[in-house]
């Protein structure tokens, strides 16, 4: 009897333990996912900031599956569309590979969904989402919240990135706007420059920026954002792109 009591008390220990690491780790995860969503809000009220007219702004979630025993690449698309109320896919080849695609318009914030299989046992997934006016800014933040968490749930460790455009009314060249919006981001975020690129009608700075957590790697460093300035020469005003952690739309 002691015994048995002995046991069963190791078993209440084992058990708080384990509940304890379990509300831990989702508790990690819980507050990732809404620092996620807090950096995309912090990107978008920097658009209203330093950019004159913000025109558009894309989400991009990406990242691997790996299928195993049972599991199929056709199979686990279709339940992940449907977790994401898609409408149905289409299959093609494209580059040698089976791809499934989805391509939803139906609402303010534009999804292009792409799974490729990548061998028979690991795909990759991208999954952008474009909305064109700031009043459909909350509807994204919210469908960037849902659809990061959908994709953990089917086993796709993905990543994101953000990328908003718009332009500028002042009639400055490239280089005089990028001092403009840079000592904003100095100002709101303790942007520290690390890299920069510039041609003759073209821009770019990379940074580190303490606050955020979404990262690349460049090299021996790491960078936070990205801010790019191009002159449209056909109507002389400069464009502006801003990425976290990257730019990855043309700019």
């Amino acid at each position: 009897m002691k015994a048995a009591a002995k046991w069963f008390g190791v078993f209440l220990i084992l058990m708080t333990v384990l509940g304890y690491a379990w509300a831990h780790f989702w508790d990690g995860m819980t507050k990732a996912e809404a620092k996620k969503v807090s950096e995309l809000q912090t990107l978008l009220e920097l658009g209203n900031q330093v950019v004159d007219h913000p025109q558009r702004v894309v989400v991009k979630w990406q990242g691997a599956w790996e299928g195993a025993g049972e599991k199929d690449a056709e199979a686990a698309a279709k339940k992940l569309t449907q977790a994401l109320e898609l409408p149905p896919m289409d299959q093609l080849t494209e580059n040698g590979h089976k791809t499934y695609r989805v391509i939803d318009q139906s609402s303010a914030v534009s999804v292009r969904f792409h799974w490729q299989e990548i061998s028979a046992d690991q795909s990759y997934i991208i999954i952008q989402l474009e909305a064109e006016s700031p009043d459909d800014w909350n509807m994204l933040s919210n469908l960037q919240e849902k659809y990061g968490e959908k994709m953990r749930d089917a086993g796709i460790d993905a990543e994101w990135n953000a990328s908003l455009q718009g332009s500028s009314n002042d009639n400055m060249n490239a280089r005089s706007t990028m001092i403009h919006i840079e000592d904003g981001l100095k100002n709101k975020l303790d942007a520290v420059q690390k890299e920069t690129y510039a041609d003759a009608t073209t821009v770019s700075n990379a940074y580190q920026v303490p606050s955020l957590t979404s990262r690349v790697r460049s090299g021996s460093t790491w960078l936070n954002m990205q801010v790019a300035v191009h002159e449209d020469e056909t109507n002389g005003k400069s464009r502006v792109t801003i990425g976290l952690p990257v730019i990855t739309i043309e700019y």
